[in-house]
């Protein structure tokens, strides 16, 4: 189980993605961990390819998850879309250098 803060709440309700699409981004998304942090991204490749599936969730390309799971429960921090996030999330520093 994942709790989700309100920050997250809010990103989730502008970016107009349910709670299913979360759970589908999480799912399927390539796991990448940067900066302190687990990032979920959901690239085109991601998305599986029969027809059903693909037109149901193909609007989530780029989608990308930040969670915090360093404590006893992972906590879903923000949600936000972008398809070049990728390439940016690879370039952030590989650990927290808050100390």
């Amino acid at each position: 189980m994942i709790a989700i803060s309100d920050h997250a709440r809010l990103r989730q309700a502008q970016r107009n993605l349910k709670d299913d699409e979360v759970a589908f981004i999480m799912r399927h998304g390539r796991r990448i961990r940067s900066g302190g942090v687990l990032h979920i991204f959901l690239g085109r490749r991601d998305i599986p390819t029969d027809r059903a599936t693909f037109q149901k969730y193909h609007h989530l390309e780029g989608a990308t998850l930040l969670i915090n799971d360093a404590g006893p429960t992972p906590v879903l921090i923000t949600v936000y879309r972008n398809r070049r996030a990728l390439r940016d999330i690879r370039r952030k520093q590989k650990y927290d250098r808050t100390a």
